[in-house]
């Protein structure tokens, strides 16, 4: 490869990767993309706790969801043994602690699962929960997306709440 042409493909190369790493929250998030943090973070283990602290207020609701309310839906904590990914789980059945649901992702480490596909799972794997509030134009739980914008820039946190009707505490 000549020289020139190698740093044609460099200057690409960085350009594309500055152009990911610009991507606000809000564009990642419309996207589906995968934004990495450790479940061993503290923002992400409070998320967690804060979501398995009010999961029992929050499933007879989505078991008889009040009008006016919307896009009930599960995290669920997946794993094939290497890996562990979450994913948004909707029309979710609640079964005595056993779940089953639609998931709502497309998988990109945990390939045991597809998009659009129905599996089982157990309460214990569920790190948090979502629904939209319609009459508040709010959107409900979803602390982890509250622990992702804790790293992200303030100008962009705060878009992505208003955009979303999310309500960091």
């Amino acid at each position: 490869m000549n020289i020139k042409r190698f740093i044609l493909l460099c200057t690409l190369t960085l350009s594309l990767s500055s152009l990911a790493c610009a991507q606000s929250i809000t564009e990642r998030a419309e996207r589906d993309e995968v934004t990495h943090m450790s479940q061993e973070e503290p923002a992400m283990r409070e998320a967690f706790a804060k979501a398995k602290a009010k999961l029992a207020e929050f499933l007879p609701l989505a078991s008889h969801p009040a009008a006016g309310t919307s896009g009930y839906a599960l995290k669920v904590a997946i794993s094939d043994g290497k890996h562990i990914e979450y994913f948004w789980v909707g029309s979710f059945i609640n079964e005595g602690g056993r779940f089953t649901g639609v998931l709502n992702n497309e998988p990109r480490l945990v390939k045991k699962f597809k998009f659009g596909e129905r599996f089982g799972f157990d309460q214990e794997q569920i790190v948090d929960w979502v629904y939209t509030d319609t009459n508040n134009r709010r959107m409900v739980g979803n602390f982890t997306a509250c622990a992702l914008l804790s790293k992200e820039p303030a100008e962009q946190a705060a878009a992505f709440q208003k955009k979303y009707g999310l309500q960091c505490e």
